[in-house]
């Protein structure tokens, strides 16, 4: 009887043994969120991973940022909203989904957090911002909802969805529509880096920007932007 060896391929050995680390930070950044995690949260595979969540309350923390934007509400929204319960900073949410965005209302008046956070229901519609018109939330809808003078000092982006080819870049017009709203020290947060759309939103938000993206666990990617100091 002959035997086959199965042919190696170190491509593949590599990405078994960096999402095994990915997974091993994620097990460590769930203790650091452990005093956050008063409630048990559905998480699935849409949310935040644990290690990203982390480097997001970081910078919050770390640089006291007063006013948050989020598109794409979730996880992130309770613990960011924990975070910054019996402060100053405030947190805004956009959703487009009504079911999702019933879902949180209810769960952050259970836990006593809507004096911190705003839930900003905007429907997805052509904006003239999106690449190939994609759909992105209602401008309208948010100059009506958000104050006219916000000065946002973290956007994190992990909305809409953007996981088939069609939706793909449907994050880009984040940074185009809330750039002339960015504090004089902000950053910059986008989710799902993984994937080949948002690497793409990444490139030409930087050319944008004129600022360079890093890359951090839990498949985020941040930039900082300091115009105090050129």
């Amino acid at each position: 009887m002959k035997h086959q060896l199965s042919s190696f391929n170190p491509a593949n050995s590599v990405h078994q043994l960096n999402e095994i680390i990915e997974q091993q930070k994620d097990i460590l950044a769930t203790h650091y969120l452990a005093p956050l995690s008063t409630n048990y949260l559905p998480w699935s595979g849409y949310a935040l991973r644990p290690s990203g969540l982390v480097n997001v309350l970081n910078d919050i923390m770390i640089n006291n940022r007063r006013v948050i934007v989020e598109c794409g509400g979730g996880l992130s929204t309770f613990y960011m909203a924990r975070l910054l319960k019996d402060s100053d900073s405030h947190l805004y949410t956009i959703e487009h989904n009504q079911e999702w965005l019933d879902f949180l209302e209810k769960g952050l008046k259970k836990e006593g957090l809507l004096d911190s956070v705003m839930l900003i229901e905007a429907p997805l519609k052509s904006s003239g911002l999106g690449l190939d018109d994609i759909p992105w939330y209602d401008p309208e809808a948010l100059r009506k909802q958000l104050p006219q003078d916000i000065k946002i000092d973290l956007l994190l982006v992990d909305g809409p969805t953007a996981y088939t080819e069609e939706t793909q870049y449907s994050r880009y017009p984040a940074v185009p529509y809330f750039v002339p709203f960015f504090s004089q020290n902000c950053t910059i947060v986008i989710d799902d880096v993984n994937r080949q759309g948002e690497q793409e939103i990444v490139k030409r938000w930087e050319k944008l920007l004129n600022v360079d993206f890093e890359t951090q666990d839990g498949n985020i990617a941040l930039a900082r932007i300091n115009r105090e100091h050129p």
